[in-house]
C-alpha cells in the first residue's frame, strides 16, 4: 500500500504544480501562452472576455506577456499535455490514497458498491458485478483492468492517454505520425500525401531529434547568458559594496579633517556632504536601476529555461514539435537580453584634503599614481609578468628574455635569454592563469608550458589587412588579439576559436586586460591608454604621465599595471615602471 510520505509528496506536488493561478483549483484542460504559463482553458476564455472579447491579444496575468490570437479563438492554443497527463494520474492516485482508510465506490453503477479493480482504459473504479459486464461488452471486454492491491502496492501505475501519441482529426483510425517542416504542424499518412505532398515532410521521430538538437543548442546558449547575468549580478553586487565602503570613508576623512577647524569650516563640510551625498545617490540609483533590470532579465531567463527543460524532459513529441515555434521564439529572445553595466568609475568617489585656507575638495575619479620602477638596460616592446619572472622580447635578435629579481641593490634584475627553437619571430608575450606562456610568433599564436615546450598554436587572422600586431589574455585564458591595420580586438578561447570582433580605434602594438577591461596604447600622436568592455564600449581614455612616451604595457593578476616607456629625462634606454589604476 501507499505510504503516509507518498502521501505527503502527492499533496506537495498538487499544491505547486496542479493548481491554476487564476482559479487557484486544479488545472482543467490547461493551455499554453505564448510565454509558456499555463492557465485553465475556461479561466484563460473568462480572462478574455473581462478585458476585450473581440481583441486579438491576450495577456498573461503572471508576466504580462501577449499572447497573440489574430481570429484563434482561446480553444486553439495549444494544451499542455504534460499538465493534462500529470492532474489526470495524480487524481487517480489521490483517489487511492484516500481509499486506504475506507472503500472506493463504483464509478460504473449507482449501487455504490466497493470497487475492487480499476479498468485503464476507461478509467473507472469498478465493483465484482460491473467488472463482469465490463468482460462481457464487446466494446471494453479487452481493456485491462487491475486490482486495488496492485495499484496501491505501486506494482501497476496509471498512465493517462494524453502521453499517448494523438490521432488524426480527420483520420480517427491514423495516428500523427508525420511532420511538415513547411506548415511546422504534424499530420497523418493520408493528410500527408492529399494536403502535404509538396512539402518539407519528416517522420516524427527524426523531426523530434531535429527539434530536441536545435533546443539543446539554444538552451545551451542561453544557460551561458543566463550565467553571464548571474556574473553580472555579483559583479555590480560588490561595486556597489565598495561604493558604499568608500562613500563612508569619503564621509570620514571629510569629518576629521573639519574637525580640526570646526569653526571656521562646518558650512563647508556641510556644503561637501551635501555634495558627495547627492553624487551618491545618483550613483546608487545608477547601480539600482541597473541592478533591477539585470534581476528582471535574470528572472525571465530563469523563468523561460525553466519552462523549456520541463518540457524537455518529458519528451512528449508531438507537444514539444507543436510548440517549436514558441520554445526557439522564447530562447531567441532570451539570446538577445544584454546585461546591464555601470562604469567603473561611478564606484569611485575620495576626498582630498586643501591647504590652510580650504577645506578640501571631491574627488570622482581615480588618477595614474607611480608605484614602484625597476631599472634595467635592454630593447622590448612587450612584457609578461609571471608570478615569479618577467618574460620581454628582445627586438634586435628575435628572442625572449628572463627578468628574475633579486636581492642585489646594484643589480635588481638578473637577465637571461631563453632557449626557445619552436619560435622564429617572436614579437607580443602574455601569460595567462595556468602559468602559460602565450606568443605572437609572426602571424601565429603559440602557446607555451611553464617549462617554456610548446602546446598548442593557432593563426587568428587572414588576409593582408589581418595580421596580428597584438595580444592579451585575461583571467579566464580568453585570448585577445589586436589588428592595427583594421582597429580592431579579436576575442578567442584558448584552442582559438573566434568569440566576437571588437572595434579598437587607434589600436597599435600593445594590449593588455585587467578586469575584462581591454587596454590598449593608441597611435604615437595621441600617446594615450584606452580601455574597452568586451561588448566594445569605452570605459576611459587617459594620457599616461610617468614621464616619456608609452612603449608597452601589460597587467598582472593583482590589477597591476606595467608600463613600459622611453623617458624624456634620462638617458638610459628603457624604464619599466609599475603604475595602479
Amino acid at each position: 500500500m501507499a505510504t503516509g510520505g507518498t502521501a505527503e509528496v502527492l499533496g506537495k506536488i498538487g499544491e505547486r504544480h496542479l493548481e491554476c493561478s487564476i482559479c487557484l483549483t486544479r488545472f482543467t484542460e490547461p493551455k499554453f501562452l505564448d510565454c509558456l504559463h499555463t492557465f485553465c482553458l475556461n479561466c484563460l476564455q473568462n480572462l478574455r472576455q473581462g478585458e476585450d472579447p473581440q481583441g486579438v491579444k491576450l495577456k498573461c496575468p503572471l508576466c504580462r506577456h501577449e499572447t497573440i490570437l489574430g481570429r484563434k479563438r482561446v480553444e486553439n492554443l495549444p494544451t499542455n499535455l504534460t499538465l493534462g497527463a500529470l492532474v489526470e494520474e495524480f487524481t487517480i492516485q489521490e483517489q487511492l490514497l484516500k481509499g486506504q482508510g475506507s472503500e472506493i465506490r463504483c464509478q460504473s453503477c449507482d449501487a455504490e458498491n466497493a470497487a475492487i479493480s480499476f479498468c485503464m482504459e476507461c478509467p473507472h473504479f469498478l465493483c465484482q458485478n460491473c467488472k463482469r459486464t465490463h468482460e462481457r461488452l464487446p466494446a471494453s471486454k479487452f481493456h485491462k483492468t487491475f486490482t486495488m492491491d496492485q495499484l496501491r502496492s505501486g506494482e501497476v501505475a496509471y498512465k493517462s492517454k494524453l502521453r499517448e501519441e494523438p490521432k488524426c482529426d480527420k483520420h480517427a483510425d491514423q495516428n500523427l505520425n508525420i511532420y511538415c517542416k513547411t506548415c511546422e504542424q504534424l499530420v497523418c499518412t493520408t493528410c500527408s500525401v492529399l494536403k502535404h505532398e509538396k512539402h518539407s515532410r519528416f517522420d516524427i521521430s527524426e523531426a523530434f531529434e531535429e527539434c530536441k538538437q536545435e533546443i539543446s543548442d539554444l538552451i545551451t546558449e542561453a544557460e551561458q547568458r543566463k550565467t553571464a547575468l548571474c556574473e553580472n549580478k555579483e559583479c555590480m553586487v560588490k561595486s556597489h559594496k565598495k561604493l558604499d565602503s568608500m562613500f563612508e570613508s569619503t564621509n570620514k576623512k571629510i569629518s576629521q579633517k573639519a574637525d580640526k577647524e570646526v569653526a571656521r569650516i562646518r558650512e563647508t563640510e556641510k556644503k561637501l556632504k551635501k555634495e558627495a551625498k547627492e553624487i551618491y545617490k545618483n550613483r546608487v540609483k545608477t547601480f539600482e536601476t541597473a541592478e533591477n533590470n539585470n534581476n528582471k532579465k535574470l528572472r525571465e531567463a530563469e523563468q523561460t529555461l525553466g519552462e523549456v527543460n520541463q518540457l524537455m524532459t518529458q519528451e512528449i513529441q508531438n507537444e514539444i514539435l507543436g510548440l517549436k515555434p514558441k520554445l526557439l521564439q522564447n530562447l531567441q529572445k532570451l539570446m538577445e537580453k544584454q546585461q546591464e553595466n555601470v562604469p567603473d568609475k561611478l564606484h569611485y568617489i575620495d576626498f582630498h584634503e586643501g591647504d590652510e585656507k580650504t577645506l578640501g575638495r571631491l574627488i570622482l575619479k581615480d588618477k595614474w599614481r607611480l608605484k614602484k620602477q625597476i631599472v634595467y638596460t635592454g630593447t622590448t616592446d612587450s612584457v609578461a609578468v609571471f608570478s615569479d619572472e618577467i618574460v620581454t622580447v628582445n627586438e634586435s635578435s628575435k628572442e625572449l628574455v628572463s627578468h628574475v629579481p633579486s636581492s642585489s641593490r646594484k643589480s635588481p634584475v638578473t637577465s637571461q635569454k631563453l632557449n626557445m627553437p619552436d619560435l622564429r619571430d617572436p614579437h607580443q608575450v602574455a601569460v595567462n592563469q595556468l602559468d602559460q606562456l602565450i606568443v605572437l610568433d609572426g602571424p601565429v599564436i603559440k602557446t607555451f608550458s611553464r617549462e617554456y615546450e610548446l602546446l598548442h598554436q593557432f593563426q587568428p587572422g587572414r588576409g593582408s589587412d589581418s595580421k596580428p600586431t597584438c595580444l592579451a589574455v585575461d583571467d579566464n585564458n580568453l585570448i585577445a588579439v589586436g589588428y592595427k591595420a583594421k582597429h580592431e580586438i579579436s576575442l578567442h578561447k584558448p584552442d582559438g576559436t573566434l568569440l566576437k570582433k571588437l572595434p579598437a580605434p587607434g589600436i597599435t602594438d600593445q594590449l593588455a586586460i585587467s578586469n575584462k577591461h581591454l587596454i590598449y596604447i593608441k597611435s604615437k600622436a595621441e600617446d594615450k591608454l584606452a580601455a574597452l568592455d568586451y561588448n566594445g564600449e569605452a570605459v576611459f581614455e587617459v594620457p599616461e604621465d610617468s614621464g616619456g612616451l608609452l612603449k608597452s604595457l601589460c597587467c598582472d593578476s593583482q590589477g597591476n599595471m606595467y608600463v613600459f616607456h622611453n623617458p624624456l629625462y634620462t638617458r638610459m634606454d628603457h624604464l619599466l615602471a609599475m603604475v595602479i589604476w
